[in-house]
């Protein structure tokens, strides 16, 4: 079986480095030794390419001009073994094991790369899509392990299983059908492998029995944040913030990547939404409280908006920023801004309906550690403080001696710039 370790990738959405992993080749599209009894679908095995009497195995899958969508789907269907039981159709993406008594298992192999299939993101739920011709009362079945280092399927001790999935389909189906079982996170710990196997039964099967499988898919529900905040430096009146900048001094692409950011995010309009005050940097971290909520559980950053009613938008200027992650503990969100200081939840930000809302402003202990950096701006309104020039966590003689002493009289899009206007002529409020 050839194993190119190539994920179809694709992106869900605009943020750094984060895509959606799928199996591979995920609906049966290429195969591999058509029109012999060693047919399988490329990136995966039956029983043919088992560890053990692969030779001597039946047949117990083919390709099928009968596909949900695109051209083939997986015929899966039970046969005679040359041990005298009946083998169910089957295919994993690992390898097959088998054993004289008709036990058998699926298993990676972190250590060949044609039986593991490497996944580092956290899936909510696995969709595929099934017609299924029984005997016998056999069930089709669809377990997915996520997992690290080896592991084998079934496996009562579920040894570094890190979440796992399981879709059963006793009744018949004719017709395509969609079928989806959520994963169930056993621990916090980062996976490495997904174990997928695809069966017409368990291993108590009927001959006669007969399942089509196509598009599997694993599925991501992003995490979209509504998110309040307001900043000192721009601040009007009456919970609105001024727009000076806007059109003609922000960038229009993301301003992040320097130090001590170095974000390297392609965040880039082609015209400047309305209302915006200044881009953002949003980070999500993944915590069991806030103290543990350091950088090292960081789940990744995504430049966006801040708009003058202090909503946090995506590039269109009115979308939620969205984050295709799974949260295991609690989410807590840190906002970075290029002059004023940064701050993150106090608390977890939880979900309100599809979002995840938090408003940093409508109290003094909205954010974590000392109410120092939160200054306040209006009669029960706190914002991020302004006047930090270097973007080095404090506000100092240096951020007026060194950078808007120096940039006085200048114009545009400036770090000493602390109110927002494009022109540093005053400090701060």
């Amino acid at each position: 079986m050839n194993r190119n370790l190539l994920f179809v990738i694709v992106s869900m959405l605009i943020i750094t480095a984060t895509y959606a992993q799928q199996p591979e080749n995920p609906g049966y599209e290429s195969w591999e030794n058509v029109g012999s009894a060693t047919v399988e679908p490329l990136e995966w095995s039956s029983i043919k390419t088992a560890d053990a009497f692969g030779t001597f195995a039946p047949q117990v899958c083919d390709r099928s001009s009968d596909a949900h969508t695109g051209s083939y789907s997986v015929k899966l269907f039970s046969a005679n073994t040359f041990i005298g039981v009946i083998a169910p159709g089957t295919v994993t993406n690992g390898r097959l094991h088998a054993e004289f008594s008709g036990t058998g298992w699926s298993f990676t192999d972190p250590n060949d790369d044609r039986w593991n299939t490497p996944l580092t993101q956290k899936p909510d739920s696995i969709v595929i899509w099934a017609k299924h011709f029984p005997e016998g009362g056999d069930i089709a079945q669809v377990s997915a392990v996520i997992h690290t280092g080896t592991a084998i399927s079934p496996d009562v001790n579920k040894t570094n299983y890190v979440a796992e999935a399981k879709i059963l389909i006793p009744d018949a189906h004719a017709n395509w059908t969609r079928f989806s079982a959520p994963f169930t996170y056993l621990n916090g710990n980062d996976p490495e492998y997904i174990l997928i196997v695809v069966s017409t039964a368990d291993e108590n099967a009927t001959l006669g029995t007969e399942s089509y499988f196509d598009d599997i898919e694993l599925i991501y529900n992003p995490v979209m944040l509504d998110l309040t905040v307001f900043m000192q430096g721009p601040y009007i009146s009456g919970n609105a913030m001024s727009t000076n900048l806007n059109p003609d001094h922000l960038p229009l692409d993301q301003p992040y990547n320097t130090a001590p950011w170095n974000y390297n995010g392609t965040e880039n309009v082609a015209t400047m939404p309305a209302d915006v005050v200044d881009w953002v940097l949003v980070e999500i971290r993944d915590a069991a409280s806030a103290n543990a909520a350091t950088s090292g559980s960081s789940l990744g950053m995504q430049a966006a908006f801040l708009k003058n009613d202090g909503s946090v938008v995506g590039l269109d200027g009115t979308s939620r920023v969205a984050f295709d992650v799974s949260i295991n503990e609690n989410l807590f969100v840190v906002l970075h801004h290029r002059n004023h200081l940064d701050i993150m939840s106090a608390y977890p930000v939880t979900k309100v309906g599809a979002f995840h809302t938090y408003n940093f402003s409508d109290a003094n202990d909205k954010i974590y550690g000392t109410i120092d950096g939160f200054a306040q701006i209006d009669a029960d309104l706190w914002g991020m403080a302004s006047g930090d020039g270097d973007a080095n966590g404090i506000i100092e003689q240096d951020d007026k001696t060194n950078f808007w002493s120096i940039l006085v009289g200048k114009t545009g899009y400036l770090s000493a710039d602390y109110n927002l206007t494009g022109k540093p002529t005053i400090l701060i409020k």
